[in-house]
């Protein structure tokens, strides 16, 4: 499995890094609902394998992975 870091663009994911896709390759996109407004919350299809104490935790996680993407 690879991790590849995005942006949706309002129509499809994007990729920040030049990567190598075969035609019909599966992927598993994980979006942090965090920026997109919803704080708190587990949801979708996993979120009955979730712990929502982790919450917090998971995103200071991703912020720090994420950090100065955009400057």
């Amino acid at each position: 499995m690879l991790a590849v870091k995005a942006y949706y663009d309002g129509h499809v994911f994007v990729p920040l890094e030049q990567m190598k896709f075969k035609i019909n390759q599966q992927a598993l996109i994980v979006v942090d609902e965090e920026i997109a407004g919803v704080k708190g919350t587990c949801r979708g299809i996993a979120s009955k394998y979730a712990d929502p104490a982790l919450i917090k935790r998971e995103n200071e996680f991703i912020s720090g992975a994420f950090a100065g993407e955009c400057e």
